[in-house]
């Protein structure tokens, strides 16, 4: 159980990864030698919530890479906070450790096109029992130049290690947005569609604390996947430099 307590510390202040919304890709990348510091709280009861956590580093030409630490459950009250599925008779496994690496073209002013891939190892004590997990995306970003906001949409490939279902390749489509109301708030949301452990809905609102620091929450849906436990989702975004204009 050290080792876990050890891979959560890890989690918090080590991992690396693509800028997210709540559960999907931003398609932001990370400007050159700049970073981002990403983590989120999925809380499904009092007692039961899941840590997920992210850092970005950006590469230049439109690139960034890093890694990931996901799905990893914790909970209170039972003498053990930290647990793991390394049993690949219960998939999806966790937690699970990814490498990343993100390419972003300009199509026109205002699109974007993006091409990402996640992939790495469930977390376990035997060498044997770690799986191969992955969540390769393409994807179109609109951003207007009233610089309000940005709606996204694309395609996704993934498999059972990572999301769970049948074992097989778990193909799917990915949607989501962000809206400016005013220098502070925001409005964010995004959705994944298919019938595993990753098809849910995420509506929610955000806030920007400084120029550097932002705090989302939203509402974690069983939509749609209605087999899924709804939530609550609780964010905070660190940037390296100044994301944010006018105080």
């Amino acid at each position: 159980m050290h080792f876990f307590a050890i891979l959560f510390v890890f989690s918090v202040f080590v991992s690396h990864a693509q800028q997210n919304l709540f559960n999907i890709p931003s398609g932001d990348i990370t400007k050159k030698n700049g970073w981002f510091y990403q983590h989120q709280l999925n809380f499904y009861d009092i007692n039961q919530f899941e840590s997920k956590s992210h850092f970005v580093y950006g590469l230049g030409k439109g690139w960034d890479a890093g890694m990931n630490v996901v799905d990893l459950p914790l909970r209170l009250g039972n003498g053990h906070l930290l647990s793991f599925n390394d049993n690949s008779r219960r998939k999806p496994l966790y937690p699970i450790v990814m490498g990343t690496l993100q390419k972003q073209f300009q199509v026109t002013s205002t699109v974007q096109w993006n091409l990402g891939s996640q992939a790495g190892f469930n977390v376990s004590e035997t060498i044997d029992n770690k799986r191969f997990a992955y969540f390769n995306y393409t994807l179109l970003r609109w951003k207007p130049k009233s610089n309000k906001g940005y709606l996204i949409a694309g395609a996704y490939i993934t498999n059972d290690v990572f999301v769970g279902g049948p074992p097989q390749m778990q193909p799917g489509w990915i949607f989501g947005y962000e809206y400016k109301l005013t220098d502070r708030w925001l409005l964010m949301g995004d959705f994944i569609s298919g019938k595993h452990k990753k098809s849910q809905t995420v509506i929610g609102c955000g806030y920007n604390l400084t120029k550097r620091v932002q705090i989302f929450t939203g509402a974690l849906l069983d939509f749609p996947n209605e087999a899924l436990q709804d939530g609550v989702v609780i964010e905070i975004n660190i940037y390296g430099w100044d994301f944010a204009e006018g105080y």
